[in-house]
């Protein structure tokens, strides 16, 4: 059973399989290596073209096992990987997503406005020299040998900070490959967090440099946007706030890479910010892709963000304007003299096979009186002309948006259908199917189950939770898990609900990464304002997670919401019921 994101309903989209969203396009543009710009790590297509520093196309083939270290902290603000999702789930049934994308360099999407100036305060590197340990941990041989030895001085050249930004990239690229055979993941994960900072720094002052040529100083402005994205991967909220800024401020820039690296960044907050629920957000993906153009070079990280954006609105119901990025898609890079791009446009702008049923679905949840027959139409047909796991899916996910909206008869009736037409149980599809239905049975059981049950489990701090911090009051309880950092993004929408009644609510997280996961770190840089319980996951366990399990869980975001009795009231995994179950909780004390 597959750990997803609520809002992905797959379509034809495996160009970007490996995407769920905001800036991990953005970090493709410094790591040739990157996969995330690499169509091949998820399709057939021929090797993409990363974007590296001089904004060349460079068409090496890329590990797509490789794991960048900032892809397993804190943003990694795209999907998690097959091990990683077993871990929180349990063996996958089938491999849709084979992609594991490398250097996923995207930050925790930050939706509060900044100053249109150049940001003061970035966490510049501590240190100035590289980290010891990296030649061995990424090969060996002379180059890597000065690697260790090199510094960032006070008196480089504009020319020696280009061959700075340029090593940097080169030594976070073989980082990022060899991350996989290192045994110790946290000194990983603290070199490349060294190199990045190390790259901001020289970033800066290249752009500051008195002797730099322009085309220098736009090398040091988009390394700035690169180390920032990477930075935000890691977790510093910081680093993401002065990113969105440092993006608008360099929207309209004259030079086309910034703008378009800008635009990329503020696109992928803006979809962020839809799934906050910011109503404006929607609008605003589609001004910032209408203002798009095409580029002169292979521009795979655009035609990803574009076709992540895409996704997303019509997985909100947003048809029209997902049909309007559609089109831009296809304007900008469907006839591209580049096969290899005119390819990714294609699957990247999807088919109209989904768009009907998606329409239905919105007015299923819109509108009360929509005819059952309606729907068991649209999944036949559906489910006749595509037969396959990405139908199979996305209506599951159907189901589940059905099943936040109390539509019972229609969740019903999506897995009806889906019985019948997938029966051989000996199939991949059928085993998705039957442990989605398991799963929902589970959800409908926990409903009940005392807070007191989970008792037993370990605090991330090592504290138990006393039970004045709970006793007679509305606890919400949001699973999470670094590792798959949209977990994270409904947090401030419940400390925004405690807001309102901080006597009244109590939050209780439910850690579910697994034993390698760089918890720690992540902890070190962020306090999340409310005690955790523990839940360590395993890939090798049949079960993955036992608690996320028990709660039936298959998408995140994921709330569990116990009355003031102590008892599971209503487990919410949309966020669109949440603020209406609790505040009738609240009104039932009064």
């Amino acid at each position: 059973m597959r750990i997803r994101p609520l809002s992905v309903q797959r379509g034809n989209l495996s160009a970007v399989a490996c995407l769920t969203i905001s800036l991990c396009v953005l970090g493709c543009l410094c790591v040739p290596g990157c996969s995330q710009g690499d169509p091949d790590a998820a399709s057939n297509p021929p090797a993409g073209g990363a974007v590296t520093e001089s904004g060349d196309s460079d068409r090496s083939v890329s590990d797509p096992s490789a794991n960048g270290v900032d892809a397993t902290s804190a943003q990694r603000t795209a999907p998690p990987t097959t091990a990683e999702r077993e871990e929180l789930a349990g063996p996958r049934i089938a491999a849709a997503d084979s992609a594991d994308p490398a250097m996923a360099a995207t930050g925790p999407g930050s939706n509060a406005g900044a100053p249109n100036t150049t940001p003061p305060s970035f966490e510049l590197a501590e240190s100035n020299t590289i980290p010891a340990g990296i030649p061995e941990m990424i090969g060996t041989g002379g180059a890597n040998a000065v690697a260790a030895e090199r510094e960032l001085r006070g008196d480089l050249t504009a020319d020696e900070l280009m061959t700075f930004l340029e090593e940097s990239d080169r030594d976070m690229e073989m980082l990022a490959r060899q991350r996989n055979q290192l045994q110790d993941a946290d000194q990983a994960n603290e070199m490349m967090q060294q190199l990045v900072k190390g790259k901001l720094q020289a970033a800066v002052r290249l752009l500051e440099h008195p002797n730099a040529t322009d085309a220098q100083r736009t090398a040091g402005l988009r390394g700035q946007l690169q180390a920032l994205s990477h930075l935000s991967a890691m977790g510093d909220i910081q680093s993401a706030k002065a990113l969105e800024a440092l993006a608008k401020q360099n929207l309209s820039s004259p030079e086309s890479t910034i703008a378009s690296d800008s635009r990329i960044v503020l696109i992928g907050f803006a979809i962020d910010g839809l799934r906050a629920g910011r109503e404006s957000a929607a609008q605003e993906i589609v001004s910032l892709i209408q203002g798009m153009t095409a580029s002169a070079t292979p521009d795979i990280p655009a035609v990803l963000m574009m076709a992540e954006a895409r996704q997303v609105l019509a997985d909100y119901g947003l048809v029209d304007q997902s049909a309007k990025v559609r089109e831009k898609i296809l304007e900008l890079y469907g006839n591209s003299p580049d096969k290899m791009i005119a390819q990714v446009a294609a699957d990247a702008a999807g088919t109209a096979k989904y768009d009907s049923a998606t329409r239905l679905i919105g007015e299923i949840l819109e509108n009360e009186n929509v005819a059952l027959e309606r729907w068991t139409e649209a999944v036949t047909t559906l489910t006749g002309e595509a037969p396959d796991m990405n139908t199979v899916e996305f209506l599951g996910t159907s189901a589940l948006q059905f099943e936040a909206a109390g539509r019972d008869a229609f969740v019903q009736e999506t897995f009806r259908i889906l019985s019948e037409r997938f029966a051989d149980a000996d199939s991949a599809t059928a085993g998705e199917i039957a442990t989605a239905k398991a799963a929902m049975e589970a959800r409908r059981d926990v409903i009940g189950t005392s807070l007191d049950a989970l008792a037993h489990l370990p605090t991330l701090d090592g504290n138990s939770i006393s039970s004045s911090h709970t006793k007679g009051k509305v606890v919400l309880m949001p699973f999470w898990a670094v590792m798959i950092p949209p977990s994270l993004q409904i947090i401030p929408m419940l400390q925004e609900i405690q807001s309102r009644h901080p006597d009244k609510i109590a939050i209780v997280g439910m850690n579910l990464d697994g034993e390698q996961a760089p918890l720690g770190e992540f902890l070190a840089k962020n306090d999340l304002g409310f005690p955790s319980y523990r839940s360590v996951s395993s890939a090798t366990s049949d079960q993955g997670n036992p608690i996320a399990s028990k709660f039936g869980l298959v998408s995140l975001p994921f709330v569990a919401i116990f009355n003031q009795q102590g008892k599971v009231e209503a487990l919410d995994f949309t966020g669109l019921q949440l603020e209406s179950v609790v505040e009738s909780l609240i009104d039932s004390e009064n």
